[in-house]
C-alpha cells in the first residue's frame, strides 16, 4: 500500500482513525489505574520493601488520638473504637478481660522453656512461697478479691509472671507500652488503636472509610485530635492526588499546545496536530494494560509528555510542505529518514528503560514506543494529505535566529559543563520511599504528630523477617533462628511451633514430677495454715501440674506476627533493637534483618546503579544508531552536544535550587538523551545541506516542536504528585536546555552561523 491510497481515501482513513480511537477511549474507561509502591522499587531492594508491605502491621490502621491530658486521651480512644465497631468500619484486635491472667496460666505449659524450667527452680524455695502465700491473703481481703479467687487457686506461686514477661519482651526497648489494647506514648497523651479494616477492599470503599472517620473523630470533642494512619490511608491520599492530576495536567498540556498551535500553526487543517494526544493516548494506554495485566496513574499522566513527544514528526512535515509547496510523496520522501532516525532514537531511549528492573518503568517504556509509533504512521501516511489544501488562515510567522559566535559559544559550554559536573556531584537524591507517596498537607501535619510521639521507638529498631514455606515451618525456622539472637526472639517464646509446644509440655511434664509436686504441695499446706487458707482451695494447681489443659491460648489475636508473602510462602516478622549484634544474627540465621535507615540507604544505592545502567545504554542504543544513520562520527557526536548541555543544565540547577530528587528522574534522564538528539539531529541535517534545505529545515520547526514537547513535558511540573513532579520539572529544564544548545551553542560549532534564511 504507497501513499496514493491514502491520498485518494484521505477523509475514510482519518475517520477509521478517530473511530479507533473512540472505542479505545470507551474500553479505557472501564480500567481502574493500579497504584502499588512495589511497581516503583528498583529489584534489588523490592523484596525487602514487600516484606514490610506484607509485614501485619502494616496491614493495620493505626487509630491515632491525642489530648492535652492522659485521661480525655484515653476515653477518646476506647470511644473512638467503639463507635468504629459499632459502625462494622473496623475488627478491633482481641482485648484482654478480667480471665486474661487465669489464661495466660493456662498457656505456659506449651511454652515453658528451659529458661522458664530453671526460674521455676528459684520459686519453689520455702522464702518465696511464704512471701507469695501472704500476698495472696492479702489480695483475697482487698475489693478486688472475688476477681482474684479463681487465679489465686490455680496459680497459687505466681507462674503467670512467666507469660507476662513473654508478652512484655514484644516491647522491650521500644518505649511504647501497650495497655488496654493501646499502644501509649511515654507522657500518655497519644494512644495508637491498631485495627484490622472491614470495608471494601477498593478505593471507593477506603475514601468512604476516611470520609465516616472524619465524622467519627470530629465528634470526640474540641481538644480532641484524631486521625487514622497506615497503608489504606497512603492509597487514598496517592489515587487522589493522581487522579486531581490527570485532569489539571491534561487541561493544562491541551491549553500550552493550544497556544503553540496559535501562535505557529495558523492553518486549520493543523488542528490535527493538536488533535494527536486523543488519537494516539487511549490506544497506547490499552497496550500498556494487556501487555502488563494492569496500567498505573502515573503512567497515564505520563501521557501528556508522549503528546508533547509525538508532535514533532507532523510538525516537521507539516512546516516542510508549507515552507516548501511540497506533495506528501514529496515532502515524506524528504524527511521520512530524518523522522525514522528521531523515532528510532526514542524508541531505544525509552528501550533503556526496559532494561530496567523498575515496572513501572516499563510501564511507561511500553507506552511511550506505542504511542509515538502511532503518532509517526499518522505523520507519515495519514495527515500529510491534509495539508496540501489551501486555506484563508493567516501563515505562521517568520523570523531569523543567529547562533552565538563561536568564542561565547564555547565559553558558555564549558560553564555549563562546570555547573554540571558540580551540580551532579552535590544533588540531594532521596532514598526514601516516602517520597514516592505523595499526601497531602493534612497528612503530613498529622503524622509528625505520630512521629513526635512514636519515630524514636521506630528509628531504634528494625525487623527480623524469618522465612518458610508454610506458617509451621517459619516458626520452627524462627526458634532455630532465635538461640543465634543476643536475647531471644520475643515471638518464639509465646508463639512456638507444634514441635516447641510438644517439647515445652514434655519438659513442664518432666519438672513437676511427682516428687517435685509432693514437696510443693508440702510447702503450700505449711503456709496456708499459718493464713488460715483452706489447702483444698488449690485444687485446679494441682490438677494443672499433673493434666495440663489444652492449650488454648491464640497469641495472634493479639498481634499477627505471620506474613503470607507473594510467592505463596509465609515470614515470621519479630522486632529487636537495631544494632550491629543482632544485624550479624539475622545474617548467620539466612534471616532478612532490615530498618528504616537501612532500607533508605539500600535504596539510595540501586537508583544509583539504575541511574548508571538506564543513561549507559540510552547512550550506546543512540549512538550506535546515529552513527549507522549519519556514517560520521564526528556528526554523530555533535548531535549529542544538547544532550550533554542539557544534562549538565538540569542538574546544576538541581543544585542551585536545592531540589530534593527522587529515583523517578530516571525517566528523565533518557528522555533527555533522546530529545537532545532529535534536535542535534535536525540541526546536522540542516548543516549537511549547506543551506539548500532551509525550506525542509526552517527554525520555526525547530522552536515549535521544543515548545509543544515542552508543553507536554513541563506541565507535569505543575503536579501535586511527587513523581509526576520531578520528572515535569526536570524535563522541563532539560528541554529548555536541549533547545537552547541546539539553536545557538551547536551551529556554531557545525560552523553555519545562520541558523535561518
Amino acid at each position: 500500500m504507497n501513499g496514493s491510497f491514502f491520498i485518494r481515501h484521505k477523509t475514510g482513513c482519518l475517520c477509521a482513525v478517530l473511530a479507533c480511537a473512540a472505542v479505545c477511549g470507551a474500553l479505557l474507561t472501564r480500567v481502574r489505574p493500579d497504584e502499588t509502591i512495589h511497581a516503583m522499587i528498583p529489584a534489588a531492594v523490592r523484596e525487602k520493601v514487600e516484606l514490610f508491605e506484607h509485614s501485619p502491621l502494616n496491614k493495620k490502621i493505626f487509630a491515632v488520638v491525642s489530648a492535652p491530658s492522659a485521661e480525655e486521651a484515653e476515653t477518646a480512644a476506647q470511644t473512638l473504637r467503639e463507635n468504629l465497631e459499632e459502625e462494622h468500619l473496623v475488627r478491633a484486635p482481641f482485648a484482654p478481660g478480667p480471665d486474661f491472667a487465669l489464661e495466660l496460666f493456662y498457656a505456659l505449659p506449651p511454652r515453658f522453656t528451659e529458661q522458664d524450667a530453671r526460674a521455676a527452680e528459684q520459686i519453689l524455695s520455702p522464702e518465696y512461697v511464704s512471701q507469695k502465700m501472704r500476698e495472696n491473703y492479702e489480695n483475697l481481703l482487698s475489693m478486688e478479691g472475688l476477681l482474684l479467687k479463681p487465679l489465686i487457686s490455680a496459680d497459687p506461686l505466681g507462674l503467670t509472671g512467666m507469660m507476662t514477661r513473654k508478652l512484655a519482651a514484644l516491647g522491650a526497648g521500644t518505649g511504647v507500652d501497650f495497655k488496654g489494647g493501646f499502644l501509649i506514648s511515654p507522657d500518655g497523651k497519644t494512644l495508637i488503636g491498631l485495627y484490622d479494616y472491614a470495608g471494601e477492599d477498593s478505593f471507593r470503599g477506603a475514601a468512604e472509610f476516611s470520609a465516616r472517620f472524619t465524622q467519627l473523630a470530629g465528634s470526640l470533642g474540641e481538644n480532641v485530635r484524631a486521625f487514622y494512619l497506615g497503608g489504606l490511608r497512603y492509597t487514598v491520599e496517592n489515587i487522589s492526588v493522581i487522579r486531581a492530576d490527570l485532569w489539571r495536567v491534561t487541561a493544562l498540556a491541551l491549553v500550552a499546545l493550544a497556544a503553540v498551535f496559535f501562535i505557529f500553526l495558523r492553518r486549520k487543517s493543523a488542528l490535527l496536530i493538536y488533535l494527536l494526544p486523543i488519537i494516539i493516548l487511549p490506544p497506547a494506554a490499552l497496550v500498556t494494560y494487556a501487555v502488563f495485566g494492569g496500567i498505573s496513574g502515573i503512567t497515564l499522566g505520563f501521557g501528556s509528555v508522549v503528546a508533547g513527544l509525538s508532535a514533532d514528526y507532523s510538525i516537521y512535515l507539516f512546516f516542510a510542505m508549507q515552507k516548501g509547496r511540497q506533495s506528501p510523496q514529496e515532502a515524506v520522501k524528504r524527511l521520512k529518514k530524518h523522522l525514522l532516525c528521531n523515532f528510532m532514537t526514542s524508541s531505544l531511549c525509552f528501550a533503556a528503560l526496559f532494561c530496567s528492573s523498575v515496572e513501572l518503568f516499563k510501564q511507561i517504556a511500553v507506552f511511550s514506543v506505542t504511542g509515538l509509533l502511532l503518532a509517526l504512521l499518522l505523520a507519515l501516511y495519514i495527515f500529510p494529505p491534509f495539508w496540501t489544501d489551501a486555506d484563508d488562515t493567516a501563515s505562521a510567522p517568520a523570523f531569523t535566529v543567529r547562533a552565538l559566535p563561536k568564542k561565547w559559544a564555547l565559553g558558555i559550554a564549558c560553564a555549563t559543563l562546570i555547573f554540571g559536573a558540580w551540580g551532579a556531584a552535590h544533588t540531594n537524591f532521596s532514598g526514601d520511599v516516602e517520597d514516592l507517596n505523595s499526601t497531602s498537607a493534612e497528612f503530613k501535619a498529622q503524622k509528625a504528630v505520630f512521629d513526635a510521639a512514636f519515630a524514636r521507638a521506630s528509628a531504634d529498631n528494625a525487623l527480623v523477617f524469618v522465612k518458610g514455606s508454610s506458617v509451621e515451618n517459619a516458626l520452627e525456622n524462627n526458634e532455630t533462628a532465635s538461640v543465634l539472637f543476643p536475647a531471644p526472639l520475643a515471638v518464639s517464646g509465646v508463639l512456638p511451633s507444634a514441635r516447641a509446644k510438644r517439647e515445652n509440655a514434655a519438659r513442664w511434664n518432666d519438672f513437676w514430677n511427682a516428687p517435685r509436686t509432693q514437696y510443693a504441695r508440702l510447702l503450700i499446706e505449711e503456709e496456708s495454715a499459718k493464713t488460715g487458707l483452706n489447702p483444698a482451695a488449690f485444687a485446679p494447681f494441682w490438677n494443672q501440674l499433673k493434666n495440663p489443659a489444652e492449650d488454648a491460648f491464640d497469641f495472634t489475636q493479639l498481634y499477627n506476627p505471620v506474613a503470607k508473602l507473594k510467592d505463596g510462602a509465609f515470614a515470621v516478622v519479630n522486632v529487636v533493637p537495631n544494632t550491629p549484634e543482632n544485624e550479624a544474627a539475622a545474617n548467620r540465621a539466612g534471616a532478612v534483618f532490615e530498618s528504616g535507615a537501612g532500607l533508605k540507604k539500600e535504596l539510595l544505592a540501586s537508583v544509583r546503579g539504575e541511574a548508571v545502567k538506564i543513561v549507559f545504554l540510552s547512550l550506546v542504543f543512540n549512538l550506535l544508531a546515529v552513527f549507522l544513520v549519519l556514517k560520521n562520527l564526528r556528526e554523530t557526536l555533535f548531535c549529542f552536544v544538547p544532550v550533554v548541555l542539557a544534562g549538565c543544565f538540569t542538574f546544576g540547577c538541581f543544585w542551585a535550587f536545592g531540589v530534593k530528587v527522587n529515583l523517578f528522574v530516571l525517566v528523565f534522564l533518557p528522555l533527555l538523551t533522546g530529545l537532545g538528539i532529535d534536535y542535534g539531529i535536525f540541526q546536522v541535517m540542516k548543516f549537511r545541506s549547506g543551506g539548500r534545505e532551509h525550506t525542509v529545515y526552517p527554525p520555526t520547526a525547530l522552536w515549535t516542536a521544543g515548545l509543544s514537547t515542552l508543553a507536554g513535558f513541563g506541565v507535569l511540573a505543575l503536579a501535586k504528585h511527587g513523581v509526576l513532579f520531578i520528572m515535569g520539572l526536570s524535563s522541563f529544564l532539560g528541554i529548555c536546555g536541549a533547545m537552547l544548545a541546539a539553536q545557538f551553542i551547536l551551529p556554531a560549532f557545525l560552523e553555519d552561523k545562520t541558523c535561518a534564511r
